[in-house]
């Protein structure tokens, strides 16, 4: 749960801005997101393998950069 207290100091533009970056990272958000719609097994199998690809690029092109120096 997330918590924002608004002082007379702060102003309710920046209590709504801390409250979604707590929000964003708590993983409230995300989780809201994921639950929009159904989604398949096999399509939340398949978005996992893609993520951990992706991942795996990402590493490999970083450690060639490295490589080179």
């Amino acid at each position: 749960m997330v918590d924002i207290k608004v002082d007379d100091y702060n102003s309710f533009s920046q209590a709504l801005k801390k409250f979604k970056i707590e929000c964003q990272q708590s993983g409230l958000t995300s989780e809201i997101k994921r639950h929009q719609e159904y989604e398949k097994p096999t399509e939340r199998r398949r978005k996992k393998r893609l993520k951990a690809i992706r991942r795996q690029r990402r590493k490999m092109r970083k450690l060639e950069r490295l490589r080179r120096y």
